[in-house]
């Protein structure tokens, strides 16, 4: 998760650290499924932005091979010390890590294969930003990728009133804090309105059981969001201590299961460069032709693998 808001939600804190790294790895699967269903290819060059300690750094890498290159961003020094860590233990030089600002980047417009992001959205909001960077990067033909969160079916079973009170809470701590946790819920209709093409939507629940360490999300959500929680008066300070403790009891108890939120995955192809035979003024076509061979050049030189540190920082 990038972190390039003022407003960001989440603190950076151990905590967090250890949230974001459990996230990944439970929601892995799923996006493995999709960057099968997208056919990413050898050779393509691939963005994450806001990818926090992990993102989908390690499935991208696997599939565009040692042709190909993954930029993982984030605005956030030491989620990027976490995820240079993780890199050197897949003992992968295909990986290159980015301290940016992920709705604003310095990279070339228009040269990613396939641009990414993964639960940005609904914890900073700045929708149209973001998607606009997003787009900019894609080259026509090219892939967006959005996954965000949808609570609706995030429940425990037997359900109790300490988890709906906590759930509650961080829902309107998300809301206050200018984020959505529902951002999966429209990221669809986004993609549709800025006019990308095939665009399609795909979604995935899990099912917890058997004190599976992804139960206990709303306790680290909420632990995470303690400030902010107090702060707006969305519960005591009593009740939310109650609710954390009911809840880390429900997390550990043997006939407690719990369904994940719903994760969203919402894809968009780039609209391609359409040429029709215009009547074009000869000093005309020729800047035309000079924008299209510089364009060529700049992709191949990004792609190129003697061009180490072309975006070093």
């Amino acid at each position: 998760m990038d972190h390039s808001s003022a407003k960001y939600l989440l603190a950076g804190s151990p905590s967090e650290f250890e949230r974001l790294r459990l996230q990944a790895r439970v929601w892995e699967p799923e996006a493995e499924a999709m960057l099968d269903q997208i056919g990413i290819q050898a050779g393509w060059s691939c963005i994450d932005l806001g990818c926090g300690a992990m993102g989908i750094l390690d499935p991208l890498s696997r599939r565009v091979g040692t042709s190909g290159r993954v930029i993982g961003v984030d605005n956030d020094h030491r989620q990027l010390a976490a995820a240079r860590a993780f890199v050197q233990e897949l003992g992968r030089n295909n990986i290159e890590l980015v301290e940016q600002d992920a709705y604003q980047t310095d990279f070339p417009r228009g040269v990613f294969d396939f641009v990414h992001v993964r639960f940005v959205f609904a914890p900073v909001g700045r929708d149209e930003e973001l998607l606009r960077e997003m787009i900019a990067l894609t080259r026509p033909g090219g892939i967006v990728a959005i996954q965000e969160p949808d609570a609706t079916c995030w429940n425990c079973f037997p359900q109790h009133q300490a988890w709906d009170r906590l759930k509650q809470a961080i829902l309107a701590a998300f809301e206050q804090g200018g984020g959505d946790f529902n951002a999966g819920q429209r990221t669809y209709g986004m993609l549709r309105k800025a006019g990308l093409e095939d665009v399609h939507i795909r979604a995935a629940v899990i099912a917890l059981q058997n004190q599976h360490p992804y139960m206990r999300l709303p306790i680290q959500f909420a632990t995470s969001l303690r400030q902010r929680i107090l702060g707006a008066a969305l519960l005591t300070e009593e009740e939310l201590d109650a609710s954390l403790a009911a809840c880390e009891q429900l997390a550990s108890h043997p006939e407690t299961s719990v369904l994940t939120f719903l994760h969203t995955s919402s894809l968009g192809t780039q609209v391609a460069l359409h040429y029709a035979p215009i009547a074009l003024k000869h000093d005309v076509w020729m800047v035309v032709l000079t924008c299209a061979v510089a364009g060529t050049l700049l992709a191949g030189l990004w792609r190129s693998e003697g061009q180490e540190g072309w975006f070093a920082r």
